[in-house]
């Protein structure tokens, strides 16, 4: 069944299928990762290395099979290639969704400092993203922001067989698409930010934010 969609009240597209989708996200960045990296080994020798190569990428077949999570087990699921390309989708979405809410949105006028565009983030931006708001927000009015999100919708679901820290360890990587998403909306209004996350008591999230704008 479809929602109501937060920017105008139109049915859309399941929130559910967005979720499955944005769920592919670490998935879909290894193997992009993965074979970025089978390609200059192929490149760098075209004997030993190319050899190397196809050997890797079968592994990589068997282990990664329709239903499985064994691509998560993978040692580059936290490289920095997969975190930037995770980043850079969320970035690229935030940059966007903000274009869209901002011309569909009636009370734009009144975001005129940037406080309330941390409003307008833990506001519209969420609710149109995960259809609730942001629980908290706080700032020490010296450019940094702390944005926190009581049951994060990206993590909630998930549950290791291995227990609660392998659980948090796995959401970590998911987190850097929301963290894309904030920088995203701040430099559409042209601010430059550092945006992390951390788990603070799982599925809880705090945003850490940091600008060079005194509020």
């Amino acid at each position: 069944m479809a929602e109501f969609d937060s920017i105008d009240n139109v049915k859309r597209v399941n929130a559910r299928c967005l979720d499955f989708l944005l769920m592919e996200m670490i998935s879909t960045s290894i193997r992009s990762t993965n074979h970025k990296e089978n390609q200059e080994t192929k490149n760098t020798d075209e004997m030993n290395t190319s050899n190397k190569g196809n050997e890797n990428d079968n592994i990589d077949e068997l282990d990664d099979v329709p239903g499985s999570v064994t691509i998560l087990d993978h040692p580059s699921i936290n490289s920095d290639d997969v975190t930037l390309r995770n980043e850079n989708y969320g970035f690229q979405v935030g940059i966007r969704l903000c274009e869209l809410l901002m011309y569909k949105n009636l009370q734009s006028s009144k975001i005129t400092n940037i406080l309330d565009i941390m409003k307008f983030v833990c506001r519209d931006v969420w609710r149109c993203l995960y259809g609730k708001q942001m629980d908290n927000l706080r700032t020490n009015h010296r450019g940094i922001f702390v944005l926190v999100d009581n049951n994060c919708r990206l993590i909630s679901s998930m549950n290791s067989s291995k227990g609660l820290p392998d659980t948090i360890s796995r959401a970590r990587s998911f987190l850097w698409f929301p963290c894309g998403v904030i920088r995203g909306i701040l430099l559409s209004f042209g601010i430059e930010s550092l945006v992390n996350a951390e788990i603070n008591n799982y599925p809880s999230v705090i945003f850490s934010i940091q600008t060079s704008i005194n509020n």
